[in-house]
């Protein structure tokens, strides 16, 4: 996340220390009483923290849970229903290990939007917004609506010594594009989730936040004040600048007088047998980080499921995508070989997990994608596939008073459309707001003019 570059030529701090205090964009409200949240509404909080896993490209809801087996083939078809911990309710068969935590989970399979390029949609599902342009190739923008991490992160008064909000483990591109609705928008850098970097081989990347060997606690604060006298005299003409500049600084400063803070990194503190259950892949060993940072205090950490290479089958080599979960070639052997059985595999244990160390019981866990895939069997490639769906889809929910092994809405026989309780992104967006105590029509200042938290209705009946 970039800072705001101040020149260093008259005075004597050194460019390695500036870097260090100023452009690790990082943040917080907590720490900065210059932009207050026009009174943000609270409320008696369900959840703590929330942990959201998401799969980059769309998952399809009709191979895993809102499965169809009395459909035609075309439709349904290889992928047989298995029984699940709660009697009546059955996922699909590539879902062994989650069918056995149903009991923690709440599916919403009655969300519905119309955008169906994977840029508006995305969007849409992070930010609760519709991007008001509707072609595709959209591009960053500060005019762009607020992630809904950011926008928590906006109104968010608990003290915490990590950032408030956390993305893992990069950000979701097509091309070379990053895709809008994952970052503060127009509510200003600041208020950005903190990138934290898992490499394809799922080892992590932790961000240098130890404090210099040669810096005592008098260096650091003498160079903390230095630069404030800095930036009054250099970014005087630019006050909004300026305030953004003094919260990097001060969250920064807070971060590095706390040392411990890198053990939240280090998933060797975990035992091996943990690291096997979450899966010893980039998604599992990301959400295993996850659980760690809000551990140590975060509050809304988001999980990509991030590129990879894979195999679309027939004429087509193997291919770098950055959205795996997009499977309009190859469908049925990606999903049952591959990006099934990983979800499984690290959803499952992230929920025994936390339930074992009884964090589930404030710790919100919403897994989802940007839509659904075609009921309909696509024919469009040498290797059949599932197109783009939006119009009816499944997510999921646990922890934080869900009532688990529940299902909320329902699909038409064939799964293509809502027949009951349609369920919006705002909706989801709102639930998540009203679960963190924060009222969800809250109004924060923005670049431009103030910005509501969501427009929605939160789903309560989702909750005990």
């Amino acid at each position: 996340m970039p800072g705001r570059r101040v020149s260093t030529e008259s005075t004597h701090l050194d460019r390695r220390g500036l870097l260090s205090l100023g452009c690790l964009g990082l943040a917080t409200g907590n720490l900065f009483d210059a932009l207050p949240a026009n009174g943000a509404q609270t409320k008696p909080a369900r959840a703590k923290s929330v942990l959201m896993l998401y799969m980059d490209g769309g998952p399809s809801h009709i191979d895993m849970f809102d499965l169809k087996p009395q459909a035609p083939a075309e439709i349904r078809g290889p992928v047989q229903p298995i029984a699940s911990s709660v009697p009546g309710i059955s996922v699909g068969e590539y879902l062994p290990l989650v069918s056995q935590q149903m009991h923690h989970l709440a599916q919403i399979r009655s969300v519905r939007h119309e955008d169906v390029p994977h840029d508006q949609a995305v969007y849409r599902m992070l930010t609760g917004y519709r991007h008001n342009i509707k072609a595709g190739g959209l591009k960053v923008e500060d005019t762009d609506f607020p992630h809904m991490a950011s926008a928590f992160y906006r109104v968010d008064t608990a003290a915490a010594a990590m950032p408030s909000s956390i993305q893992i483990p990069e950000p979701m591109r097509i091309d070379a594009r990053i895709l809008p609705g994952q970052n503060a928008g127009i509510l200003g850098t600041q208020w950005s989730p903190f990138p934290v970097h898992v490499t394809r081989g799922g080892d992590v990347v932790p961000p240098d936040l130890g404090r210099l060997e040669q810096f005592t606690e008098a260096r650091l604060k003498d160079r903390y004040q230095l630069l404030a006298e800095l930036q009054n005299r250099s970014l005087q003409e630019n006050v909004s600048a300026a305030t953004e500049f003094n919260a990097f600084q001060a969250r920064v400063m807070r971060i590095l007088q706390q040392p411990s803070i890198k053990n939240a990194f280090d998933l060797d503190r975990e035992s091996p047998a943990l690291r096997d259950a979450y899966g010893r892949h980039r998604h599992g060993q990301s959400t295993l980080l996850a659980r760690r940072l809000i551990e140590a205090g975060s509050r809304f950490v988001t999980v990509y499921w991030g590129k990879e290479t894979q195999d679309w089958g027939g004429d087509w080599k193997p291919m770098l995508v950055n959205n795996p979960w997009d499977t309009h070639r190859n469908h049925f052997p990606l999903i049952k070989e591959s990006l099934i059985p990983r979800a499984d595999q690290t959803l499952s244990a992230l929920l025994a997990d936390l339930s074992s160390r009884g964090m589930l019981d404030d710790t919100l866990v919403v897994w989802m994608g940007e839509f659904g895939r075609s009921p309909r069997i696509s024919k469009m490639f040498s290797t059949p596939g599932r197109e783009h769906w939006p119009h009816a889809f499944t997510i999921l929910m646990a922890g934080a008073g869900i009532r688990g092994g529940t299902v909320y809405g329902s699909t038409d026989r064939y799964g293509e459309f809502v027949t009951d309780d349609p369920v919006s992104p705002a909706d989801v967006s709102a639930t998540i707001f009203d679960a963190l105590g924060v009222d969800p029509q809250t109004v924060v200042p923005s670049r431009g003019r103030p910005h509501q938290l969501s427009q929605g209705r939160p789903l309560t009946k989702l909750f005990s």
